[in-house]
């Protein structure tokens, strides 16, 4: 009995002592299955939060050497005073305040003035109404010629988009086709001017044509009372194409004539004694440019928030057809330079419109193109 008792303590002995080596290992694992999943994740929460830190502080990292590279200054409000109504042919700038290339990297925050048809870009511009405006180089230089100083800081349309149009039931094609026809000119503005440079370096006699004034909707020419329209080819023909009509479109720049279009500008004191401000408008419109032509749905949806009652179809329309005139492939967006100048002062001296001599490097600068270029090298 004595015996079995013995035998009996030492089993229970090596239960408990078997019992202990279980719970120690229990310990070092964990404690349990439930536990070690617990602590599992709990080292996850730590470790998606400490992650979660590291991406905030590399973000605010980079950020940082952004404003410091290129001195992203307060933002300022700056009226810009543009040359038409809203419409695609200032996508590059709408898109530029919306998707804030002018805001976030450049400090501006943009209002857009539309012509009220009393008030041109200059007048605005020059009264400080606006500090800059959007204007065709033909009114930069004839402004000079008058002593405003206005200067030109950068070019959106190489290709200036003035051009002829008539229906291709009417066989008109080309400019020799006017003689005996009704013409339609939209007066007082550089469409008249260009069709009139036109005219005169193809010595087309005048008096053979019967011209006459006109709005801007091709009216005339769908009422058949003009054989040929003149305005935008990024506007007015679309009337015609919208009503079922195929066109034949004649643009002033294939018979010798080509003056730089929608030009941005601001005046000389300007320029002067805030070329920092000057600069951050180029730089942020070209990039508003840049962006709207990689994304044009997205850019005609920007356009429709200014242009409220222009249709979605005439806004695409208007859109396509100024890309190739804004974007030749030629040379980078905004550029300008002296042969381009002198091709205006040719133009405006050949209609006498010129009131007295101008020097061309008074027009313009590229102080901020060139800038870009060093930026764009960096």
């Amino acid at each position: 009995m004595a015996k079995y008792k013995s035998l009996k303590n030492q089993s229970a002995k090596k239960e408990e002592s078997q019992n202990n080596s279980d719970e120690t290992l229990q310990d070092v694992n964990g404690l349990s299955p439930v536990k070690n999943i617990s602590r599992a994740k709990t080292y996850l929460a730590i470790g998606a939060t400490v992650l979660i830190i590291l991406v905030i502080l590399f973000g605010f990292y980079i950020y940082s050497n952004a404003v410091l590279r290129h001195k992203i200054p307060p933002v300022q409000n700056v009226n810009i005073a543009l040359k038409w109504v809203h419409q695609s042919q200032f996508a590059g700038n709408y898109v530029a305040q919306e998707k804030g290339f002018y805001s976030n990297f450049h400090g501006i925050n943009a209002t857009f003035m539309p012509y009220n048809f009393k008030d041109s870009p200059i007048d605005l511009v020059v009264s400080g109404k606006a500090k800059f405006g959007v204007a065709g180089a033909d009114e930069i230089m004839l402004a000079r010629s008058k002593g405003i100083p206005v200067k030109a800081v950068a070019v959106i349309y190489q290709v200036n988009p003035v051009c002829a149009f008539a229906l291709k039931s009417s066989g008109i094609a080309r400019p020799q086709d006017f003689v005996g026809k009704r013409i339609g000119i939209e007066k007082g503005i550089n469409v008249e001017y260009e069709y009139n440079a036109m005219m005169e370096n193809l010595k087309i006699n005048r008096s053979t044509l019967t011209e006459v004034g006109i709005g801007y909707v091709a009216a005339e020419l769908l009422n058949g009372s003009v054989d040929v329209s003149t305005g935008y080819v990024i506007n007015e023909p679309y009337y015609a194409i919208s009503a079922g009509k195929d066109v034949n479109i004649i643009m002033v720049e294939d018979y010798g004539v080509n003056m730089y279009a929608d030009v941005l500008f601001t005046t000389d004191e300007l320029i002067k004694t805030n070329p920092e401000l000057v600069n951050n408008f180029v730089q942020g419109t070209i990039d508003g440019w840049q962006y709207t032509m990689e994304h044009q749905s997205e850019a005609v949806d920007i356009v429709l928030r200014y242009a409220k009652t222009a249709s979605l179809n005439h806004e695409v329309y208007a859109l396509q057809a100024s890309i190739p005139l804004i974007n030749t492939g030629e040379v980078p967006i905004g550029s300008m330079n002296a042969e381009g100048w002198s091709n205006v002062k040719h133009a405006l001296l050949l209609q006498k419109l010129l009131s007295g001599d101008v020097n061309i490097s008074d027009c313009y600068t590229t102080q901020f193109i060139d800038s870009r270029d060093v930026r764009n090298k960096i």
